[in-house]
């Protein structure tokens, strides 16, 4: 006698109990398209632990006055020696020239909280199967930088008035909304001695990034691409960063990034194992 079962039925058998078994899979497809669908309530609560480790960073190093500002001046002490102080003649030139400290000052003030946020939410509209894990390299950005801010505090240049240093957001802060640091707020919700590496660099680099692979409008592109350098311009010449912070802040990005792709990677990787591995408990066909 001769048990067969039709060869139509046991493939579609085998596929359903296959895409069963990787929907049950800890780090299966079912995991990947988990992962790539956001939900609002998440990215709020995400954004909300980051702010609140970011505060408690800010809130629990202690008196850091003299180790920032050892910090600070070893950092520009090295750049000096090394030829790379650009911040110097650009801070000078710009506090002595009145449309640019003006352009510098409002552009410090605003695009910085503006674009991230704009960015994130175009994201997550238009491009929502790419949400997750781009979203996810800015979070982990942040977070590196945030243990660069806890290890190494560092006054920025601006606080370096013996140096020759100017605070063009002082400076400007008559007729602006901002503080010293150029915040739209009190400087209590920020962190003074925050320069290395450059956070506000790194999303720049982020969102230009972003704008420059993800968007289909030339003009966007053109933008996303021009952002970032402009980002880099505004920070060394409003005396709020070190051409070094800049440099950290690029590469802490680059790391975030790739601490992201590995993972997907990975994932993918475990989810392509899972499709091929053979199920215990699928019907094979029987023959005599």
């Amino acid at each position: 006698m001769t048990a067969t079962l039709a060869p139509g039925g046991a493939r579609a058998e085998t596929t359903t109990a296959l895409h069963a078994a990787v929907d049950r899979g800890p780090a299966g497809p079912g995991l990947l398209r988990a992962f790539a669908r956001p939900r609002w309530w998440a990215e709020f609560a995400v954004i909300g632990v980051l702010y609140a480790v970011y505060s408690l960073v800010r809130n629990s190093v202690g008196d850091v006055v003299v180790r920032a500002y050892a910090n600070g001046r070893d950092i520009l002490a090295l750049e000096d020696g090394w030829g790379l102080a650009l911040e110097r003649g650009l801070n000078d030139w710009v506090h002595r020239t009145e449309v640019v400290s003006a352009a510098v000052a409002l552009h410090y003030a605003t695009l910085h909280f503006l674009v991230t946020p704009a960015v994130l939410v175009w994201l997550f509209l238009r491009r929502p199967t790419r949400y997750r894990m781009v979203s996810a390299i800015l979070m982990i950005t942040t977070a590196l930088a945030l243990i660069g801010f806890y290890w190494l505090p560092t006054a920025p240049p601006r606080l370096l008035s013996d140096e020759g240093f100017v605070d063009v957001m002082s400076q400007t802060a008559t007729w602006g909304w901002w503080p010293a640091s150029g915040t739209p707020g009190s400087d209590a919700i920020s962190n003074q001695f925050a320069a290395m590496p450059s956070l506000h660099c790194a999303w720049a680099a982020w969102c230009g990034l972003v704008l420059v692979l993800l968007a289909r409008r030339t003009w966007v592109r053109i933008a996303g691409a021009v952002y970032p350098f402009s980002t880099f311009f505004v920070v060394l010449g409003s005396g709020n960063h070190y051409l070094l912070d800049v440099v950290a802040g690029v590469l802490v990005l680059c790391v975030g990034a790739g601490v992201v792709l590995a993972a997907a990677s990975t994932a993918r990787e475990r989810g392509q194992e899972a499709v091929e591995a053979p199920a215990d408990d699928v019907p094979l066909p029987l023959a005599a």
